[in-house]
């Protein structure tokens, strides 16, 4: 073949890549237009202007422009943030309040505790005759009470389903004391101090059958049953205010020191109604709620 028509057919072009220089022109036409909008940017007054378009060397069109365009109008249609998951609420809500089913009454000075045992937190203390809303709910002896919007406990034993009504007995004559043999617990006397041994006979003369029993020296016991300076009387409700007030009488012929009676404590040279409420120790019998409790010198 003649040089000219190797040279001829070595230039000529096939459609396709006379397409591509077509669109080659095309695009630096427009970088062209572009570039003379200041900052190659196009102008608000323009609506059909497009972005500048560069060819990448291949065979298309990398439209740089419209690309960042469309992911921050697709980072705007985004959330801003991830869903928060249900666990990420948390779950520290206040407990549902139990529902009340009633009233009691309360028959004796008790306190009102977060929990159902003494070692829970004291919230505060009921007074005799207080009435107090329950929830049917109860446990080891306690029952669980509505107190200041919130649940709480009480000891069951505190509590009655009647008002207590204040009984007030007729006082029996004061015959002074006595120094009889008594025929009740009489095996206590022996292990008994004199001022405590006297006490327990004046008693027994003076409330004849009242008391169910007495209690006197307990070995081992660091307080003053352990020395026999301490007597029980077992007696409860009214009558054992009527044996208190007998001893408050005679505490200076006894040798009394002081007296503990349903949860209250009265010290010898002290004013007759000068009684102060102790702690709840838990129970009927430590809070001395069935005896009552006498020290002597």
């Amino acid at each position: 073949m003649p040089a000219g028509r190797r040279r001829a057919a070595a230039t000529r072009r096939s459609p396709w890549s006379r397409t591509l220089g077509a669109a080659a022109v095309g695009a630096l036409a427009l970088v062209g237009l572009a570039g003379a909008v200041p900052g190659g940017q196009a102008t608000p007054s323009d609506p059909t202007a497009e972005l500048p378009m560069t060819f990448d060397g291949t065979d298309g069109v990398v439209l740089e422009g419209r690309s960042e365009v469309a992911a921050q109008r697709s980072e705007m249609r985004e959330p801003s943030g991830a869903p928060v998951p249900l666990s990420a609420v948390g779950t520290n809500l206040a407990e549902p309040l139990p529902a009340v089913t009633g009233q009691l009454w309360v028959t004796a000075a008790v306190n009102v505790r977060s929990g159902p045992s003494v070692e829970h937190e004291q919230l505060t203390t009921l007074a005799w005759a207080d009435q107090v809303d329950v929830t049917g709910e109860s446990a080891d002896g306690w029952t669980q009470v509505i107190w200041d919007g919130a649940a709480a406990w009480v000891a069951s034993d505190y509590l009655a389903e009647e008002e207590p009504v204040a009984e007030e007995p007729e006082e029996p004559a004061d015959q002074g004391v006595s120094s009889a043999a008594c025929g009740t617990s009489a095996g206590i006397e022996s292990s008994l101090a004199a001022n405590a041994a006297a006490t327990y006979r004046a008693v027994c003369a003076a409330f004849p059958g009242v008391a169910s029993s007495y209690g006197g020296y307990r070995p081992g016991d660091g307080g003053d049953h352990g020395s026999g300076h301490a007597l029980d009387i077992m007696v409860s409700g009214a009558a054992g205010w009527q044996i208190a007030r007998y001893l408050q009488a005679h505490a200076g012929e006894l040798g009394i020191t002081y007296l503990i009676y349903e949860q209250q404590m009265w010290t010898a040279g002290s004013a007759a109604g000068a009684w102060e409420y102790m702690a709840d120790r838990g129970s009927p019998t430590a809070n001395h709620d069935d005896h009552v409790h006498v020290s002597t010198g």
